[in-house]
């Protein structure tokens, strides 16, 4: 458990850390936010993901309180404080205090740490469900703080006996509300959505990964060829490559974790621990 976080740059204890009501992230829902590990007291794939979460910041018009230099600085001084050498951080910046409870202002810098995540192992070796819903994310390239529809979701999910929902578009697919997908077809080819979804960095790492095993495809995927895929699985930063063996109650395949599940969950691993020693903590 830690100890302590940050607010716009000042390590504090956690438990004293707080945020005023007016902020437009309390108030709108209003804010970014962003995710990733770090092992060996090293933040996996640093700089993609700082990338990314000013990107995102941009496309909402939201200035941090710190540069990327800065925040780097910070996150690492966060998990020396802490003194454990895994885990993971959680990024988040809000809308601000708003002057007329619409506008956003100053933002609010919050980095938080959590656990090192950690799955039950069956879901790797039996595969997890998923349920399917009609839905399009407002802003798929931003990785905002908006999960009400996942959220809303959560009891028809529970009944289903189900991990998470995966979204689609009219019959296209596009994400999982906390996840990439990726497809394995009857060609043996990995295939995954190119357009209207987050772009995930554990979805580029694994593309990066499967360099030279499979063909890597990227293009507009539709729901039956989801459900005529050889093997299903997701992947994220704290799912790792997640197998999934049904889908609506479908079973995808055979119904059991597929041959390439396997193989690329262990490619993606070993590309992960490989960027941990490629350079000192």
């Amino acid at each position: 458990m830690a100890i302590y976080c940050s607010l716009n740059g000042k390590i504090t204890a956690q438990e004293k850390a707080s945020l005023g009501v007016t902020d437009l992230a309390v108030l709108r829902g209003y804010g970014i936010f962003d995710y990733f590990l770090f092992k060996y007291g090293r933040p996996l794939l640093e700089e993609q993901y700082l990338q990314r979460f000013y990107n995102s910041a941009e496309k909402m018009g939201l200035n941090p309180p710190l540069n990327q230099k800065e925040l780097s600085r910070n996150i690492h001084e966060l998990i020396a404080a802490n003194g454990q050498g895994n885990g993971a951080i959680r990024l988040v910046l809000t809308g601000g205090y708003t002057p007329d409870g619409y506008s956003p202002s100053e933002p609010n810098l919050i980095v938080l740490q959590h656990p090192y995540p950690a799955y039950p192992d069956a879901y790797f070796t039996e595969g997890v469900a998923l349920i399917s819903h009609n839905f399009q994310r407002e802003w798929p390239e931003v990785k905002t703080i908006n999960y009400l529809t996942g959220i809303k979701l959560l009891p028809e999910i529970r009944r289903a006996g189900a991990l998470e929902v995966m979204y689609h578009n009219n019959g296209i697919l596009r994400e999982s509300v906390r996840s990439n997908v990726f497809l394995i077809t009857e060609k043996e080819e990995l295939v995954t959505p190119d357009s209207e979804i987050l772009f995930g960095i554990t979805r580029d790492s694994i593309i990066k990964a499967t360099a030279g095993l499979l063909p890597v495809i990227t293009r507009r995927v539709n729901m039956e060829e989801v459900f005529r895929a050889r093997e299903v699985f997701i992947t994220g930063t704290n799912k790792s490559a997640m197998p999934v063996v049904r889908i609506d109650g479908r079973p995808i395949g055979d119904g059991k974790v597929g041959h390439w599940s396997k193989t690329l969950k262990e490619k993606l691993e070993e590309y992960r621990e490989a960027y941990y020693q490629s350079a000192e903590v």
